[in-house]
């Protein structure tokens, strides 16, 4: 068996680490700034007790390598070891974390076993296949069949050799990959399955590194830890990019209900019935029944919804004051939980005895209470309380023979997602369905307004957490909205970085709102960023709400000597990590690029701008989300659950503000690193815009481009380029 090394040093209390000089026993740099002294003692004082800390730490703190410090302290304490889960939405991440454990394994102290470590993407980005680079859903297929009929030769072959491998060297995931598919034994190539290496491995190493659908999807979760032997009790997790979290499990549920998926349902469990009552029908008649009673019920729901939709579409039709508006919520509705529950009720009554069957009950104690009664099926079906909730179980169980070339998802399972986010979560106002007519028969997309209702029970469980994030602020609204003890710690470390290598500059004559845009104002807007381009030799990146507003500002504009890079909606990972090879050939060559992006887009978060490679970074606006049904369903939630106000300044200004607070820290990847940050939207200056920005935040106000242009030649003629300084 595959043993992780355990740490045999005296394990220490957070009061005792508080020296700056003190060599710690997991450090990734010989020499640890106040900073990440004190964010490593804070996390380890947050750990020590099962708790969490909320951690707003701003580049340049060495976030990665403090957390992890503070984490292996903790998961090393001997008689009581843990496994850390790093957790990050970004693979650009993944390598730096496996690059901060190879740096503390060389300065561990002598005889100090190594930190192992796997590092894990989604199932087919670690296949070695052919089919590896199918649609996600026709992959999931084909990989399920060639493992149930061991026609799989990799995930066949023995782990063992590459286990052991791995376990020597932390390895990035690509370098994982490769090393199964190259693998050979007694001269003959072995390939070996990199995932089943990774989740064998998972229970042996100190860290694991993946995405957070491994804890916040519940589908992924269960089959993952299960798969890792692991329970949520065993793990300290590290959530990277925090702020990014509460939104990836509100898109985790949002799921579409439509009425072609209804009928499509309808065919699929028709022929999911004649399946198992052929293969069942006398051994299994209590199966056979359940699945009969469901497709009884979708039949009879086909019509009803068809019917439903209509109606709703008419209703928005008329409200849409025939389609002069151009607003989202004009060709929108909310629709109630009782709408829908009514809606299913009458298809579960249909054709049953009315004396039998009952309404269906929303009174999620009633439910709870008889969860675990005998559920038999009789003729009408389950009792009432739990019919919904034994049709989603049934339709997403569903399995029927496909086409090669069908990627989608099967109608039956979708459907069956959508009946099981109502009814654990429509027995609150935390789940909003919303109707929106898209011109063919209309859809209704369940959204979760609530992210505590899925992490609030997980970080609850698990034997400590560490959420940081750049972003992170204020750490209040983390901790509430994500669900975290009250006790959690809340902790803004402070920049090391001085105003005067980062100045932050704000612009007092442009709006970017859509009620001021126009060629006054675009004028304006393009005079700043001449002045930026006039007034520095390198690089520069322009980000700005969306595609078209970033097109009609830099494409087609004379800049110079500069070359306009437009990112393109369709862009990968390839694509962008070459361009970090574009950004340092170009500067080897004396010529210069602008990169025009979005905000949250590839080029705003996904890039790790090293070595100073970008001089400047122009904010244009704030990306302010259109009115929505959903948007003001999720300020009035805010409202009414954190108090008034929060609505407006927790659900609607800070996440905009967060995706311009992460494009600033774009060029800035270094404690030494200089960079021009210009944020053309006086909004910044005031209300609840400019208490989303970092408390010692301290700008300089600018009136024009001409006097922008002053300013940033000052900059950069005092300011140059510090060589990169050791643990940056």
């Amino acid at each position: 068996m595959l043993l992780r090394g355990r740490s045999s040093v005296v394990f220490m209390s957070a009061s005792t680490r508080t020296d700056v000089g003190r060599i710690r026993t997991y450090q990734a740099h010989d020499n640890l700034r106040p900073v990440q002294v004190e964010m490593i003692s804070e996390s380890i004082a947050a750990l020590e007790g099962r708790g969490a800390i909320v951690a707003a730490a701003p580049t340049g703190v060495g976030k990665t390598a403090a957390a992890l410090s503070a984490a292996l302290e903790i998961s090393r304490k001997p008689g009581n070891e843990r496994t850390i889960m790093f957790m990050t939405g970004r693979q650009s991440q993944h390598r730096i974390v496996v690059e901060t454990v190879r740096e503390i394994n060389l300065r561990l102290p002598k005889g100090e076993p190594p930190v192992t470590l796997v590092d894990m993407i989604g199932q087919s980005g670690m296949c070695v296949q052919p089919f590896a680079n199918e649609h996600p859903t026709l992959f999931t297929s084909l990989c399920s069949e060639a493992r149930a009929n061991a026609k799989c030769r990799p995930f066949l072959s023995s782990t063992k050799a590459i286990g052991n491998l791995a376990l020597t060297t932390p390895l990035h995931v690509h370098e994982l990959v490769k090393m199964s598919r190259d693998f050979e034994e007694n001269g003959q190539s072995m390939p070996v399955c990199p995932w089943k290496v990774g989740r064998e491995l998972a229970k042996h190493v100190d860290i694991i590194v993946c995405d957070y659908n491994h804890l916040f999807m519940e589908s992924v979760r269960s089959a993952s830890l299960s798969g890792m032997q692991l329970e949520l009790e065993d793990l300290i997790v590290i959530i990277d990019e925090a702020h990014n979290l509460p939104d990836r499990i509100r898109k985790g549920l949002e799921l579409k209900l439509t009425p072609d998926m209804v009928r499509n349902a309808t065919f699929e469990v028709d022929e999911y019935l004649q399946t198992m009552e052929a293969a069942f029908g006398e051994t299994d008649k209590e199966a056979v029944e359940t699945i009969r009673w469901a497709h009884n019920v979708i039949t009879r729901l086909r019509p009803t919804m068809r019917a439903w939709f209509r109606k709703l579409g008419v209703e928005v039709a008329a409200n849409d004051g025939g389609g002069r508006r151009s607003s989202p919520e004009t060709k929108q509705r909310l629709v109630t939980i009782e709408e829908f529950h009514e809606l299913m009720n009458q298809a579960f009554d249909a054709g049953a005895n009315d004396n039998a069957q009952t309404t269906l009950s929303v009174d999620g104690e009633e439910i709870d209470s008889v969860a675990t009664q005998d559920v038999s099926i009789s003729a009408d079906g389950p009792i009432p309380e739990l019919r919904l909730r034994r049709l989603a179980e049934v339709l997403q169980g569903v399995e029927i023979d496909r086409e090669a070339d069908e990627i989608q998802d099967l109608a039956a399972n979708r459907l069956g997602s959508i009946i099981t986010a109502v009814d654990q979560y429509g027995r609150t106002s935390a789940l909003a369905l919303v109707f929106e007519d898209n011109s063919a028969n209309g859809a209704i997309t369940s959204h979760l307004l609530d992210p505590s209702l899925v992490s609030g029970p997980i970080f609850s469980r698990v034997s400590g957490s560490i959420l940081m994030s750049g972003t992170l602020y204020p750490t209040e609204l983390y901790r509430e909205v994500l669900g975290l003890a009250n006790d959690a710690a809340l902790r803004s470390f402070s920049s090391p970085f001085m105003n005067d290598r980062r100045p932050v500059v704000i612009s007092s004559d442009v709006n970017g709102t859509l009620r001021q845009k126009g060629e006054a104002m675009t004028a304006k807007i393009q005079s700043h960023i001449a002045a930026i381009v006039n007034s520095c030799s390198g690089h520069i990146a322009v980000f700005a709400p969306s595609y078209v507003r970033i097109a009609e500002y830099v494409a087609g504009q004379n800049w110079g000597d500069i070359k306009v890079v437009l990112e393109e909606r369709t862009w990968g990972k390839q694509r962008t990590d070459r361009l970090l090879d574009d950004l340092e050939d170009a500067r080897r060559r004396g010529k210069r690029l602008m990169l025009a992006g979005v905000f949250a887009g590839k080029l705003a978060e996904g890039i790790d701008y090293r070595n100073n490679i970008l001089d400047a970074v122009i904010c244009i606006g704030i990306p302010m989300a259109p009115p929505s049904v959903e948007s003001k369903a999720l300020q009035k939630y805010f409202d009414d659950k954190f108090g008034f106000g929060k609505g407006m300044k927790w659900a609607m200004v800070q996440p905009p503000m967060n995706a311009v607070l992460q494009a600033m820290g774009r060029p800035i990847r270094s404690i030494d690193d200089r960079a021009f940050i210009l944020l053309l939207d006086e909004r910044h200056q005031r209300g609840n815009y400019k208490a989303c920005l970092p408390d010692d935040l301290s700008p300089i106000i600018t009136h024009d481009g001409a006097t922008t242009q002053m300013i940033a030649q000052r900059f950069f003629t005092k300011t140059k380029p510090a060589e990169r300084a050791e643990g940056s």
